[in-house]
């Protein structure tokens, strides 16, 4: 049954087309001298079984916006073995495998707007759940202003 649970859930949500969830978080534009000219809105989306990437918006109260993706750096590795079974009543060995993924709590990426790049750099809270459990970091626009942000 626990089986057949694990099979069934990741189906639901191709059929369904609802794996995904949206984190919200804001910030505010701040020029070289450190003043604050206005406020942004980012919304986050990413896919409930990850594949280490998010899609990201950032709307300025102006009302320009940037799009882009963003990454989580992750980290695989897999091992596979033989195992051997000294059973007197089988001859038979068997082959192991196992796979893990760490997250790192970096994420990174470029938002793209209609005259201007964003780039962006954030540490996540708990880098295994993605965006949704929150985090920190800042954002520079092309034009040199910084964007302190927090979901």
């Amino acid at each position: 049954m626990k089986r057949l649970i694990q099979l069934s859930i990741p189906a639901m949500c191709v059929f369904l087309g609802a794996c995904q969830t949206t984190t919200t978080g804001g910030g505010v534009v701040e020029n070289s001298s450190g003043t604050t000219t206005q406020n942004v809105t980012f919304e986050i989306t990413e896919e409930l079984f990850g594949s280490g990437s998010a899609d990201a918006l950032a709307i300025l109260s102006n009302g320009e916006s940037y799009r882009g993706k963003l990454i989580i750096e992750k980290t695989q590795s897999e091992e596979s073995s033989n195992v051997w079974s000294f059973d007197n009543d089988t001859d038979e060995d068997y082959f192991v495998t196992s796979s893990s993924t760490s997250y790192n709590s970096r994420a990174t990426g470029i938002l793209f707007g209609p005259s201007k790049t964003m780039q962006c750099q954030f540490t996540l809270t708990n880098p295994g759940a993605g965006f949704s459990d929150g985090g920190v970091g800042k954002c520079r626009l092309s034009a040199g202003q910084t964007i302190p942000v927090q979901f």
